[in-house]
């Protein structure tokens, strides 16, 4: 049954990337930076001279598997939010700030999972002084900075976990920077510039992302959603326990399905019907108890049963 739904591994790229920083306060949470205009480039067909990966993570993965994924700068909407509620936004930085950041990658594969989102709250003792986020949304200044916003590597399961890698100790620094003129929007600036090179100019977030193999067909579809417990849930036990219960105590179904021919007995159980019917209980209880005896031996059982 496994080996006929031909869970064979096949390469699970990521189609579709966007990148999402937001600060929420006590007074709620504004979207600053947000973009879809994200690269994905295959790694063995990457063309540079520098060493995207200087400490060796990824020598254990196929260069298949692997992808690096470079978004624009700029963000790709325009920061709209009013004047009032700016101020009464800056207002509640002094209180409390929390920094998110999203990546939200889309695969093929498995369904029902192909979009997966990896979303991180920066540690407060890397977060900026509220007085640097007040001023840029003041004017006095048009940027502040981020420090260790997100890991450079992650690893994409195939049942759809995002993972980042353990043995990685550096994560990237951002520049946020608002820009301002007839229209305003926000940009995000990668400080660790290695991957300069390697997008093609493009310095905004970039990750170097695995995306493992995912089982194609019907069982791995299920092992992809369910994992190999929802594999053994829905076979071992469910199927299995309905083959079981068909062909168990089968010897037991004998008399009643197996026998050469049963119009003797059939007869007998319509007079037992036929008799309580007419309201004659002493002749129905005669035939029931003969009934009852014919079964309770195999050899009458077996000469009413026989073919004439």
């Amino acid at each position: 049954m496994y080996s006929s739904g031909n869970p064979t591994n096949i390469a699970n790229p990521i189609n579709d990337a966007s990148v999402q920083f937001d600060i929420k306060t006590e007074g709620g949470r504004l979207t600053l930076y947000q973009t879809t205009l994200c690269e994905r480039l295959s790694w063995d067909q990457l063309n540079t001279v520098v060493d995207l990966d200087p400490y060796g993570y990824l020598d254990a993965y196929n260069e298949k598997d692997i992808q690096l994924i470079c978004c624009q700068a700029d963000a790709s909407t325009l920061w709209l939010v009013p004047e009032v509620v700016q101020r009464k936004f800056v207002q509640s930085l002094n209180k409390s700030m929390d920094i998110k950041f999203s990546w939200v990658l889309t695969r093929d594969r498995p369904k029902g999972k192909e979009a997966v989102k990896y979303e991180r709250s920066v540690d407060p003792s890397d977060l900026p002084d509220a007085s640097e986020v007040e001023e840029v949304l003041n004017g006095s200044t048009n940027r502040f900075i981020v420090k260790n916003v997100y890991p450079r590597y992650f690893r994409v399961t195939g049942s759809g976990d995002v993972r980042p890698f353990e043995q990685e100790a550096n994560d990237v620094s951002a520049d946020l920077v608002l820009n301002r003129g007839n229209s305003e929007w926000w940009s995000l600036y990668d400080n660790n510039r290695f991957n300069v090179s390697g997008c093609g100019g493009l310095i905004g977030p970039m990750a170097i992302v695995v995306s493992e193999e995912t089982p194609q067909g019907f069982l791995g579809e299920t092992l992809s959603k369910s994992s190999i417990w929802g594999l053994y849930i829905t076979f071992v036990l469910a199927v299995g326990r309905f083959i079981r219960l068909q062909c168990s105590d089968l010897r037991m179904r004998i008399p009643y399905e197996n026998l050469p021919s049963c119009d003797r007995l059939i007869a007998i159980c319509e007079d037992i019907y036929a008799a309580r019917a007419e309201g004659e209980l002493g002749v129905e209880e005669v035939l029931y108890w003969t009934l009852v005896k014919i079964y309770r031996s195999p050899h009458m059982l077996l000469e009413y049963t026989k073919l004439d």
